[in-house]
């Protein structure tokens, strides 16, 4: 047992250990270019991911940005700001709301555009027609007192449906004339009263409004068309009354009565525009370039309409 010995070391081993591949101070010269290659590839492969990781990083370095400038205001800002608000929004909303003219055109078709002047009660009517006699000869009074006092604005309905009430009254007050002026045997009804009297009606409610308005337009006379038919057909009023007291077969009866309706109907329409007329012809006269008169031909055409249906009436209907 004394002789015994422990080595406690390991056996050395037999096999080749492995080739440091990064050990430059091999013996052999292959495995010595093998190793430097292989440092060269890694150390360009680090290079090019330094490079790409560079380039990806974001840049946060930024010019220098021009400062806005305060916006200026005179006076009172929060002023200036509603009214430029304001502005730019009546703006777009005028642009918005605007009519095209296209649209104005099939505006004449639509039901929408005349039912405003048909938004009348029995009360306006009666107090309309009513006001045609009272104030026929104050100046302006039917279009101040009457048309345009509050909410009031003309209509088409009372003109309408009194042209259409005086239409048969004259074909019926005529046909009475013919009967009572001659014999019953003799008598025979007229139908073509009707139709002739509603032409000779509605082109003097509608028609002449129509001429008249567009002889103003030129002239620069600011009388509406609307208000200009209203008094027209409001101005058939005494006609209505002048009508019924032609069935008498006086033919002096019927000259009176017809033209006391006329001097009452023509001296409404006047008094009612020849305020507008004359102010336009003021303004004309003033001006170096249109300084003729247009109220004496204007006037002259509105009484020379009135005595035209007068005799249209007379020689038309009421002759026997």
């Amino acid at each position: 047992p004394n002789n015994i010995t422990m080595n406690m070391n390991p056996p050395p081993s037999s096999a080749p250990s492995a080739p440091d591949p990064f050990n430059m101070g091999t013996a052999d010269p292959m495995m010595a270019q093998q190793q430097q290659a292989q440092q060269q590839a890694f150390n360009s492969f680090l290079d090019q991911n330094q490079q790409q990781s560079a380039a990806s990083q974001p840049n946060y370095s930024y010019a220098a940005q021009p400062q806005p400038q305060p916006a200026q205001f005179n006076g009172n800002s929060s002023t200036n700001m509603n009214m430029n608000m304001g502005s730019n929004y009546g703006s777009s909303a005028q642009a918005e709301t605007s009519p095209s003219m296209w649209q104005r055109l099939t505006s004449v078709f639509k039901f929408e555009t005349y039912a405003a002047y048909f938004d009348v009660t029995t009360h306006d009517i009666k107090h309309r027609m009513m006001n045609s006699m009272l104030h026929f000869n104050t100046p302006g009074g039917f279009r101040d007192q009457v048309l345009n006092t509050g909410n009031s604005k003309p209509d088409a309905y009372g003109p309408f449906w009194i042209a259409a009430t005086l239409v048969f009254n004259i074909a019926l007050s005529s046909n009475i004339l013919k009967w009572s002026s001659g014999t019953s045997e003799d008598f025979d009804y007229k139908i073509q009263h009707l139709v002739r009297a509603m032409i000779c009606v509605y082109v003097f409610c509608f028609g002449a409004p129509l001429c008249l308005y567009t002889a103003f337009s030129c002239l620069s006379v600011n009388v509406p068309f609307e208000e200009i038919m209203c008094l027209y057909g409001y101005s058939l009023v005494p006609y209505l009354a002048a009508t019924v007291i032609c069935v008498i077969p006086l033919h002096a009866v019927i000259w009176t009565a017809l033209l006391m309706a006329t001097i009452v109907s023509s001296v409404l329409v006047l008094r009612n525009v020849v305020g507008p007329i004359m102010a336009a012809e003021i303004h004309r006269r003033g001006s170096a370039t249109q300084n003729t008169a247009i109220a004496a031909p204007l006037l002259g055409t509105v009484l020379g309409a009135h005595v035209i249906f007068l005799l249209v009436l007379k020689l038309g209907f009421y002759h026997f």
